[in-house]
């Protein structure tokens, strides 16, 4: 399948996502266990696997050159919205500034990214870490104006935990034997099924009428095609085109879970952050596939 038809494919499986929550097979119980399971123990054990290779140097030059571009994309996209919606008061204001810059790269881009070509999973963790290290210490300051690091939040990521081990096998060579690396991989190639049904329920019930505030859908724009189209031109960089690629691609998802639950520590906008996080993702089911038509 080319890359438009795979993306289409995974949106479908959200669709079938949507309509399990609304016959009912899908509850609030059910949702919340196989987020927990996703997020803890398929996702991770995704990214571990897709880090066991050969060692590279090459590769280990581009997970850091990633993680480099992914630091100055999300920084350039976080100063940019901050200043853009100065006039906003500031629980509004760190909210949309956080939604604009950070995308659900990790339990949605993950997926797109592996449709596309599993090779590059590599540079999507790479993303992931620069994604946690600026979500945790320069999104939470705008939240609180204050200089926090919360190291501990970043190391309590799985995701994390499952990169930083991953890329210490990556840089040592070692490997595991094949029982129990088939063991991971098996469980963690649920991450994409999976992902995309809890995707599904997440834009089920969304209500059109709930969203007539314009900041929803400038945030939305921002987020879903602004930004990502600003990266594509990287492309014209003499810069490996497949990082280009997973920046652009996780670039270019819709706004990141974690925000809302950052407004609910850190005293945001925590409506305003729920619902634009649901409407960007279910808007992405259009805007995903037709940048994808770039590449």
């Amino acid at each position: 399948m080319s890359v438009i038809e795979q993306v289409i494919t995974l949106f479908l499986i959200a669709l079938i996502g949507a309509l399990c929550r609304h016959l009912r097979f899908f509850t609030d119980e059910t949702i919340h266990g196989l987020t927990s399971f996703v997020v803890n123990i398929t996702l991770p054990f995704l990214t571990y696997t897709t880090l066991q290779r050969p060692f590279s140097e090459d590769i280990l030059k581009g997970f850091l050159l990633t993680m480099v571009l992914t630091g100055l994309v999300l920084v350039f996209c976080l100063v940019v919205s901050w200043n853009l919606f100065r006039k906003r008061p500031l629980e509004r204001r760190s909210v949309i500034a956080n939604l604009c810059t950070f995308s659900n790269c990790g339990f949605m881009g993950y997926p797109i990214i592996m449709a596309i070509n599993p090779d590059l999973m590599i540079y999507a963790a790479a993303y992931n870490v620069s994604f946690c290290l600026l979500s945790w210490t320069y999104g939470v300051h705008l939240f609180t104006g204050e200089n926090a690091f919360d190291f501990r939040k970043i190391l309590k990521n799985p995701t994390i935990i499952s990169c930083i081990i991953g890329f210490i096998v990556f840089c040592t060579g070692f490997t595991l034997p094949s029982v129990p690396y088939d063991v991971l991989k098996t469980i963690g190639d649920l991450t994409t099924p999976l992902t995309m049904l809890l995707i599904g329920t997440r834009i089920y019930g969304i209500k059109i009428s709930e969203l007539r505030d314009p900041d929803y859908h400038l945030v939305s724009a921002f987020r879903l095609i602004i930004f990502p189209l600003l990266v594509f031109l990287l492309r014209f960089l003499p810069i490996n085109p497949d990082i280009v690629t997973v920046l652009f691609v996780l670039t270019a998802m819709p706004c990141a879970t974690v925000v809302s639950m950052q407004a609910e520590l850190y005293h945001g906008d925590v409506l305003f952050s729920a619902r634009t996080v649901a409407w960007s993702t279910l808007l992405s089911i259009i805007t995903v596939p037709l940048l994808c038509l770039l590449l």
